[in-house]
């Protein structure tokens, strides 16, 4: 049974023995079995917590400036809970030395070693029982054990908890945006694979998470820190315990938050999860409250990932973030305001005199002309882009064939070895060696054209207007035509295909992208 909060709190405000002020220090197994954890705070019973570093590239000197990034997956069978959506994120602490922004998420699950010191209970002594991720938790009871924490490190150890200039970290559940980032692998994962489906892209999910299949627990929580990690370094990021978000459930309204809100939102699926429903996308809603009981709803596998936060304001910080807000505004205001032609045009309707009324039409010809030239500017890039995107696929569909052909080539040269004699083994193996090692030239390539491609669809997906880019690649397929550039064509409107499906679906996994691009 859960221990009264009220208790908990005065045993820790009065400094109580059941808080373990004599304990001597856990294992390292109970809280960071892996080892070199980015940062590690100390609990109640002489425990502690380990946390990760997530890193968020953002202009520091720019208090207004953030990531964007789209969250979601483009599944229509689930859009309506996790849709792709733009996001936007930044940490609460700065790094000036690299000029990026950061927070820190738990490593691993709460674990019942960590529920039994937050809660007081520490005199039965930790085991490596204690491993085991804790569950059982109410959103409330998991909103007042990162409160409790957050108390007891600022009362017992003030230090331990990051800071930025005045600014004061504390612990708490996780946004899911926060959560989604570094779930995906944040900026530590190849940019190919951020957006996928899951994290990695080779190996098997048993090898990262457990989830609902034989051998994996029969449907109780298992230690923590037993699967591989994550690229960010975080444990048991899928299944084993379903983890709390902070803000309740919305639905997806075709690319936006819906405006209804609803229950408890969890992320990255438990034990119970089957395994096609654990990606990182996926979210559940439960009910905030047990229709059964009445109380606030439990469930065996909702658990705990908590984050180091920091509030955003203080005095100091006042008026740079109050002056970078009114730069941005006049800087959108500049960009999104009344047409200019159709402003100059009224301007000139209106105006009697005559060297001012020449001066405007002198100032309504210069703005023609600047358009011009800005639009014809991003025809022009979109035409270099379209190029680049076609040489990509070119490139792409001519190194996958000789991938293809040289693995025939290794696996004959495989057989040949077996049943050679030994005059021609030495001959054979060379010619073997040699062929992987082109094998793994054209691998590293073909990764570095597949990134290059990527960029080329998404610059013409998000950066350049609809009209341009259609204008652009009817004017290039002309001049091509023209040329008599019959290949350069054809790969072309290969691409342009691509890119058509690519604006439906850009969250693509490496593995799906480059069969789009090979695929005829």
């Amino acid at each position: 049974m859960m221990k009264p909060f009220a208790l908990i709190l005065a045993c820790l405000m009065a400094g109580h023995s059941a808080w373990g002020q004599d304990a001597t220090g856990w294992d390292a197994e109970l809280y960071d079995p892996a080892g070199d954890a980015g940062l590690t705070v100390p609990l109640p019973c002489g425990g502690q917590m380990a946390f990760q570093r997530v890193n968020v590239p953002v202009d520091v000197s720019d208090p207004i400036d953030d990531r964007p990034f789209r969250m979601g997956q483009s599944d229509e069978e689930t859009g309506f809970s996790d849709y792709l959506t733009p996001a936007f994120l930044r940490g609460a602490f700065n790094d000036e030395s690299d000029q990026g922004s950061y927070y820190y998420i738990a490593r691993y699950e709460l674990n019942m070693a960590q529920y039994r010191a937050l809660t007081g209970d520490c005199d039965a002594g930790f085991s490596r029982k204690d491993r085991f991720a804790a569950g059982n938790l109410s959103w409330f009871e998991a909103v007042d054990l990162t409160r409790s924490m957050t108390e007891w490190l600022l009362e017992q150890a003030p230090d331990a908890l990051p800071r930025q200039g005045e600014r004061q970290g504390f612990i708490r559940l996780p946004t899911e945006i926060e959560w989604e980032y570094a779930a995906r692998g944040g900026s530590k994962i190849d940019p190919t694979l951020f957006p996928g489906r899951r994290f990695f892209d080779k190996g098997k999910l048993e090898e990262y998470a457990h989830f609902q299949a034989a051998g994996q627990g029969r449907g109780k929580l298992r230690p923590v820190g037993l699967r591989a990690p994550n690229p960010v370094g975080l444990f048991d990021i899928y299944g084993n315990a379903e983890e709390l978000m902070l803000e309740p459930f919305r639905l997806n309204a075709i690319g936006r938050p819906h405006g209804q809100i609803g229950g408890i939102v969890t992320r990255g699926g438990s034990i119970d999860t089957q395994e096609a429903s654990i990606y990182t996308a996926q979210r559940r809603e439960y009910p905030m409250f047990s229709r059964r009981s009445g109380k606030a709803q439990r469930s065996s596998f909702f658990g705990l990932r908590p984050v180091i936060s920091a509030h955003i304001m203080t005095d100091i910080e006042y008026d740079s973030i109050q002056q970078g807000w009114i730069a941005q505004v006049n800087l959108d205001e500049a960009t999104q305001n009344t047409e200019p032609l159709t402003a100059l045009a009224a301007l000139l309707e209106d105006e009697i005199d005559p060297r001012r009324k020449q001066a405007l039409s002198d100032l309504q010809l210069d703005f023609r002309v600047a358009r011009e030239a800005a639009d014809g500017s991003m025809r022009q890039a979109a035409k270099s882009t379209l190029v680049s995107g076609a040489t990509f696929v070119e490139t792409l569909i001519t190194d996958s064939r000789d991938i293809q052909q040289l693995d025939l080539r290794i696996r004959s040269l495989r057989d040949k070895i077996k049943i050679s004699s030994s005059n021609q083994r030495e001959q054979l193996i060379a010619s073997f060696r040699l062929s992987l090692e082109r094998m793994g030239q054209l691998r590293a390539g073909q990764s570095t054209y597949l990134l290059s491609y990527r960029a080329a669809l998404e610059t013409l997906s998000d950066d350049i207007p609809e009209t341009i880019r259609d204008s652009a690649y009817q004017t290039l397929s002309q001049d091509l035509v023209e040329a008599e550039q019959t290949q350069l064509l054809k790969v072309l409107r290969l691409f342009w295909q691509d890119l058509e499906i690519y604006r439906t679906r850009p969250d693509m996994s490496p593995g799906e992208l480059l069969q789009l691009a090979v695929s005829d």
